[in-house]
């Protein structure tokens, strides 16, 4: 049984810091602030779904049109596609969803903490909260959302069973943008991509550890993002033309998805042995443009 939201804040709130709530379709949410800003994380999923800095607008997108509901994905934020990403190995029963099922399941919180400057949780989910007929093993999920100068996310993968597994992630990360047809994203490629044409990119880039930027002229900003640990980036954004029904006609112009991963397309699994533990992270902070450029320099 599932704590109650009650229950949740006598447990790990702390006043003005660490709050949950009740959200859409009766989920519970927890609401982290730090003095630098804020974000929202969904239980259901593992999921962040806003980050607020004191100053900009809203980091992430995260879909109007978006379902809260058991067994239906959370469409923004940053889902958690694990124990593979995309559409299932070919080694896997036919018809298996897509992107795993740790973004469709009920986390548990194990630890909240904070300081002078830090609000961090971090989200447990075992194979005695959520498995799947093609996923025969035993394993433990950790996520930590530390909330400071920037959002750090730390995803660690442990093997609990007697047996190696292989394994594939990506955090799914929609970052929000003022007008898609204006932004350029570097750091990935040599040169800047651009997405003025909107027709659908989808790409999966050979990338390790990726430090980009998505240059932003209509925000007045850039998204920085960093990873440790991930072997690719996957770049996504859908055309105008046969949306998925819950990303509404304008969302295209509203978000770019830039994905730290490990990905079975580029033969980048991860093979953990029994008890062994592998952990990725990956950053993200509006910034200044001149800021990022002194960064990058």
């Amino acid at each position: 049984m599932s704590d109650t939201v009650e229950m949740l804040n006598q447990r790990y709130g702390a006043a003005g810091r660490i709050a949950f709530r009740e959200g859409p379709g009766g989920m519970p949410l927890a609401v982290l602030i730090a003095p630098q800003g804020s974000c929202e994380v969904s239980l259901y999923g593992g999921q962040v779904l806003t980050y607020r800095v004191l100053g900009y607008q809203d980091a992430l997108w995260l879909s109007p049109l978006a379902e809260f509901s058991a067994g239906k994905a959370i469409r923004g934020g940053i889902p958690i596609c694990w124990p593979w990403f995309g559409a299932a190995p070919k080694h896997l029963p036919e018809g298996t969803p897509s992107h795993g099922f740790a973004r469709k399941s009920l986390w548990r919180v194990a630890e909240t903490t904070y300081g002078t400057r830090d609000t961090e949780m971090t989200l447990i989910l075992t194979h005695e909260d959520a498995t799947d007929a093609a996923w025969p093993y035993k394993y433990e999920l950790k996520l930590t959302i530390a909330l400071g100068d920037c959002l750090t996310l730390t995803l660690q993968t442990r093997n609990m069973d007697d047996k190696p597994f292989i394994y594939s992630e990506a955090l799914h990360t929609y970052l929000r943008v003022g007008d898609a047809r204006e932004i350029s994203l570097v750091g990935v490629k040599e040169a800047p991509m651009h997405f003025e044409d909107m027709v659908t990119h989808d790409e999966v880039i050979p990338h390790e550890d990726v430090m980009a930027g998505i240059v932003d002229p209509v925000m007045d900003r850039v998204l920085g993002i960093a990873a440790e640990d991930t072997a690719a980036v996957v770049v996504w954004h859908p055309s105008l033309e046969g949306l998925p029904g819950d990303i509404p006609l304008e969302g295209p112009r509203k978000f770019l998805c830039v994905e730290p991963a490990n990905p079975h397309h580029t033969e980048s699994e991860i093979t953990l042995k029994p008890m062994e533990a592998h952990i990725i992270t990956m950053r993200v902070q509006p910034t200044t443009p001149e800021s990022f450029k002194q960064h990058r320099s």
